[in-house]
């Protein structure tokens, strides 16, 4: 379970989720083990900021270059009522890729639709990156 709060109200993030677009498509990233499609993101590490973590993790998971990324909401993670985490989300709008680095991504996709073949619960991660999209929107107007 997850308790969504305004981008920056909370302190200790420690887990980055990016919400990317390029173009029209949205932009999944293939995991080499488990085989199936995720957004970008990942642990905030020893001395990062969430912003320095969301950036390394967009280029590291997709090879974006250039892009707007802009803070959409903080979460705290619960597991069966215990406190696991507390997360940021962001979204960023993709203009340039370089090759993407050898990481734990097999390659990048370009969707209309998200596939079937999701890490996560499908319905949830659409409600997200379509709610990401409307509230980054405004930063865009």
């Amino acid at each position: 379970m997850n308790i969504n709060h305004i981008a920056g109200s909370l302190d200790n993030i420690k887990f980055v989720a990016i919400e990317a677009k390029y173009g029209d498509k949205w932009v999944l990233c293939l995991h080499k083990r488990r085989h199936k499609w995720e957004c970008p993101g990942g642990h905030v590490e020893n001395g990062e900021t969430p912003l320095t973590a969301a950036k390394r993790e967009l280029f590291e998971e997709t090879g974006a270059s250039e892009y707007e990324l802009i803070p959409v909401w903080d979460y705290e993670c619960f597991d069966d009522g215990k406190f696991i985490n507390n997360g940021r989300v962001y979204f960023a709008r993709i203009s340039k890729f370089e090759n993407l680095p050898e990481n734990e991504m097999e390659r990048i996709g370009f969707f209309g639709e998200i596939p079937e073949n999701v890490t996560y619960d499908r319905n949830e991660m659409i409600e997200m990156l379509h709610n990401a999209e409307k509230y980054a929107s405004a930063h865009f107007e």
